[in-house]
């Protein structure tokens, strides 16, 4: 019979206050031997005891300090990462390990970081310092048009299989379907998962006088995007979270050394890399209009992190194809995972885990102050690129959209007050 008795911890969280015997060790800190372990692996990439020589030729010394100052930065990287994952603050997150969910913390903050810095470069200079990350960046890159071939039937033709295949058989139509699945894995709503379907596409109605990319054929954006990859993505991703739903429901976290079997012992590891707990949101949207106007401020930013992905790769001459535009999606879905729960949860009136304030969590913090720098990127390197005229179809939808808004936001505001005076009358 395995041994049960289990370690008993200072954690506040209530997953870590008693640990597996067996596993107890991965969440010792480590420190010193890391520290240790840490200053001699600078030793070794820094060249302390064997420094190199710079050469005699001028664009062989240019080269020579180029590189230096680029291995001096991944350095700099690899340190921070390094003292996040041992001192930083752990967060809510758990799951597979809470240094895992630091090391996250630590590259968000870095990229967070790195857009504040590109913020106060010239964009030409911002394109140029791109080709330190990735060789073919720094000249500009031809946009791939959608929307050149739009007839579905050419007469004398027949049904335009070119086009359709070109469109279904795209790349990225993979990519689009698990990017809803990771969206719906997040938000966990059907009416929000739409809200923010329907209102990308007439984002990108809106802005297809500035960016080539949005300029797609009507029945690639409502029947492929809509009505079948976005469809799919979000009846994946519900399927997933009812799922989930279900399993937490009964399944009990017992450590690796009360499993019975090997296998058993198996899948409790893999189910490490599952969460430590389940909610269901019920984001409340309907039932008042403040609620209303917070839930739909984080749809807000929600589409501006997709819209942006391709107002950044226009302005900045990132090809769709680059690892760059992969790895920003990464973190921002490692970000966003935490940060839609800490929203729900400050919405929800609930204080984290050893505090006595109800305050914005970190991850939400963070993905809110990227957004806006990303914003604010935007906003500057885009100045005198985006020289046509706003439609004056979309200037009237959006105004009388908003009208519309505020109108419904008021009236709704007046009902219930008045609703509550009529209450308090009756008491």
């Amino acid at each position: 019979m395995a041994d049960r008795t289990m370690v008993k911890t200072n954690s506040r969280h209530p997953g870590l206050q008693e640990l597996d015997p067996r596993t107890a060790f991965l969440y010792t800190p480590h420190t010193v031997t890391c520290l240790v372990l840490g200053i001699g692996l600078i030793v070794y990439k820094s060249r302390v005891f064997d420094v190199p020589l710079p050469p005699d030729d001028e664009e062989a010394r240019q080269e020579f300090s180029t590189e230096n100052a680029r291995r001096g930065i991944w350095a700099v990287m690899f340190v921070f990462m390094g003292y996040s994952i041992l001192q930083s603050p752990s967060t809510a997150m758990i799951r597979p390990h809470p240094s895992f969910w630091r090391l996250v913390n630590s590259v968000a903050v870095m990229y967070l970081m790195f857009m504040v810095w590109l913020l106060f470069q010239d964009v030409n200079d911002a394109r140029q310092f791109l080709k330190h990350l990735s060789e073919e960046l720094g000249r500009e890159q031809p946009e791939r048009p959608y929307g050149g071939n739009c007839q579905l039937w050419i007469e004398g033709k027949g049904v335009n299989w070119v086009a359709i295949q070109e469109t279904v058989l795209d790349e990225f139509v993979v990519a689009h379907i698990l990017g809803w699945w990771a969206k719906a894995v997040m938000i966990r709503n059907h009416s929000l998962l739409w809200v923010l379907s329907i209102g990308f596409e007439l984002l990108e109605l809106t802005f297809q006088h500035m960016l080539p990319n949005f300029n797609e054929c009507w029945w690639d954006s409502w029947i492929l995007d809509v009505a079948t990859c976005n469809l799919l993505g979000i009846a994946m991703g519900m399927w997933t979270v009812h799922y989930f739903d279900s399993a937490y429901s009964t399944y009990n976290w017992r450590g690796i050394s009360e499993q019975p079997t090997l296998a058993a012992k198996a899948k409790r590891s893999f189910l490490q890399f599952l969460p430590h707990s389940w909610d269901n949101f019920d984001w409340g949207m309907y039932s008042g209009p403040t609620r209303c106007i917070a839930v739909f401020a984080m749809v807000a930013v929600l589409l501006a992190v997709e819209v942006q992905a391709f107002f950044l790769k226009y302005i900045l001459w990132v090809p769709p194809r680059n690892l760059l535009n992969t790895y920003r999606l990464l973190i921002w879905f490692a970000v966003g995972l935490p940060a839609v729960r800490e929203y729900y949860e400050f919405l929800e009136g609930r204080a984290p885990e050893g505090t006595i304030f109800n305050k914005l969590g970190v991850f939400a913090w963070l993905a809110t102050a990227t957004c806006l720098v990303e914003t604010l990127v935007c906003i500057k390197f885009g100045k005198g690129l985006f020289t046509a005229a706003w439609p004056p179809s979309v200037v009237l939808c959006w105004t009388v959209g908003a009208l519309a808004l505020v109108a419904t936001l008021v009236v709704w505001s007046l009902r219930l007050w008045l609703q509550t005076g009529r209450q308090k009358k009756v008491d």
